[in-house]
């Protein structure tokens, strides 16, 4: 069974982003042990609900520090958030309307996050930290 886990290659040295971004891969991983030991649509359910009102109160703490410095690929930064968040949702509807859940979504969830954060957050990351030291 895959594990999704976040580890030290990915921290952006901002301790409260860093450790939701470890609450994130706790999620994925629950959603993955309930889809792959066939949790029942109810449980499978209620991990989707959660993890997208996670995954929205993550972005909105992030978007509020970007603000905070004025980063400047906050617009883009914030696409990809918005973008996430829909494809969340619209893996929520297909799951309500019976659609079965493979067990690669939370597999694409977890590369999807990974990317993002060692891509677009370790932007902001560096722009934070170098604002710091002026």
């Amino acid at each position: 069974m895959t594990t999704f886990a976040w580890d030290s290659s990915i921290a952006l040295g901002i301790p409260t982003i860093d450790e939701q971004h470890k609450a994130l891969f706790g999620w994925l991983d629950t959603l993955n042990e309930e889809i792959k030991n066939g949790g029942g649509a109810e449980a499978v359910g209620e991990v989707i609900r959660n993890l997208i009102a996670y995954v929205t109160e993550h972005f909105c703490e992030e978007e509020r520090l970007m603000l905070s410095c004025n980063y400047p690929a906050f617009v883009a930064h914030r696409m990809e958030h918005d973008q996430f968040v829909s494809r969340l949702q619209e893996i929520q509807v297909n799951f309500i309307a019976g659609h079965d859940m493979g067990e690669n979504v939370a597999a694409l969830m977890a590369e999807w996050l990974v990317c993002h954060i060692k891509g677009t957050d370790q932007g902001y990351s560096r722009f934070i930290h170098q604002q710091e030291k002026l």
